[in-house]
C-alpha cells in the first residue's frame, strides 16, 4: 500500500463523522449537570472524546476487525494498514493530555473508557464476542461512562467526583444514557450479522436475528427515552419534551419497520437504513440537546 493510500486509510479508520453521532450521550450528561457549563470547555471535552478517545478505539477495533463489508461510516472498509495498530494507540494517547487540563475526573473517565474498548476489541479479552459483555460495555461503558465524560467537563477541574456520586443526578443520567444507546448498539450489528458471524462475534444480532434485536432493542430504547422526556419535562418544562417525542416516535416506528425486512435484500440496502438510523437519531437528538444546553 503506498504512502498516500495508507495515510488516506489510517485517518478513514478514525471514522470521525460517524463516531460523532454519539454526541447526543456526552450532551445529555453536560446539559443535567448542575450549574452553567462554559462552551469553552464542553467544546474542548468534545474534542478530546469524540475525535481522540473514540477515533482511536475505532481503528483499534477495525484493526482487529478487519472488516471486509460495510462498516459503521464506511460503506467500503479501506484495507487495514499494518501500522494501524500503534495509530490507534498514538491518537488515544494524544487526547491525554487534553482529557487532563480539563480536570482529574475527566481524564479518570477517558481512562475507563479507553480500557473497555481495549478489552472489547482485543484477542485476549474480545468481549465483542459475548453478546452479554459487549452490551455491558457499550451500555455500562460507552453510554453510563461516556455520560460521566460530559457531566465532568460542565463542572469542570473542580468537580469533586465522592461529592457528586453521592447524589442521583449523575446515576440517572448514566442509566439514562445506557438505555437510549443499546437500541442504537443494535441497529448498528443488524447489518453485520454474517460477517460478525463468520469471525465468531455473537452478537445480540446474531444470536437472536437481526429482525428480533431490532423490535428488542426498542423496549430498553423506550423507557430510556421517556426517562429522558419526563425529565427535560421537570427541568425545562412541558413545551421542550413535545420535540423529544416526535423525533423518538419517529425513529421507533422507522426501526420497526426496517426490522420487518431486515435481512431480506441487499446488504447495502440493510446498510444504508441502519445509518439513516444512526444519522436521524445522533444529529437530532444532538442539535436538541444542543438547543437545552444554549436556550432552555
Amino acid at each position: 500500500m503506498s504512502g498516500r493510500l495508507s495515510a488516506r486509510a489510517l485517518l478513514r479508520h478514525l471514522r470521525l463523522p460517524f463516531n460523532a453521532l454519539l454526541s447526543p450521550i456526552y450532551l445529555w450528561g453536560a446539559w443535567l449537570a448542575p450549574g452553567e457549563p462554559e462552551a469553552a470547555r464542553l467544546v474542548l471535552g468534545w474534542l478530546a472524546l469524540h475525535v481522540f478517545l473514540y477515533g482511536g478505539t475505532t481503528a483499534f477495533n477495525s484493526f482487529y476487525d478487519r472488516d471486509e463489508g460495510p462498516i459503521g461510516g464506511m460503506r467500503h472498509p479501506d484495507p487495514v494498514p499494518s501500522r494501524l495498530l500503534p495509530w490507534s494507540l498514538v491518537v488515544q494517547l494524544a487526547g491525554l493530555p487534553l482529557a487532563w487540563f480539563l480536570g482529574p475526573a475527566f481524564a479518570t473517565t477517558y481512562l475507563v473508557l479507553g480500557l473497555l474498548a481495549a478489552a472489547y476489541s482485543h484477542p485476549a479479552t474480545r468481549w465483542k464476542a459475548s453478546p452479554g459483555a459487549s452490551l455491558s460495555v457499550v451500555a455500562l461503558g460507552q453510554g453510563g461512562v461516556g455520560s460521566l465524560a460530559g457531566w465532568w467537563a460542565a463542572l469542570g477541574r473542580d468537580a469533586n467526583p465522592a461529592t457528586e456520586l453521592a447524589t442521583v443526578g449523575p446515576w440517572w443520567a448514566a442509566f439514562v444514557a445506557a438505555t437510549v444507546l443499546v437500541g442504537q448498539y443494535v441497529v448498528s450489528q443488524a447489518y453485520q450479522v454474517e460477517e460478525d458471524g463468520r469471525r465468531g462475534d455473537r452478537t445480540i444480532a446474531v444470536v437472536l436475528g437481526a429482525g428480533r434485536a431490532l423490535r428488542l432493542a426498542l423496549v430498553p430504547a423506550a423507557i430510556g427515552a421517556v426517562s429522558m422526556l419526563v425529565t427535560i419535562a421537570v427541568i425545562a418544562g412541558w413545551p421542550w419534551a413535545l420535540p423529544g417525542v416526535v423525533l423518538g416516535a419517529f425513529v421507533a416506528l422507522r426501526q420497526l419497520r426496517w426490522s420487518a425486512r431486515v435481512g431480506s435484500g441487499d446488504l447495502h440496502d440493510d446498510f444504508r437504513e441502519a445509518m439513516a438510523l444512526s444519522l436521524l437519531s445522533g444529529a437530532g437528538l444532538s442539535a436538541y440537546l444542543l438547543a437545552l444546553i444554549t436556550i432552555a
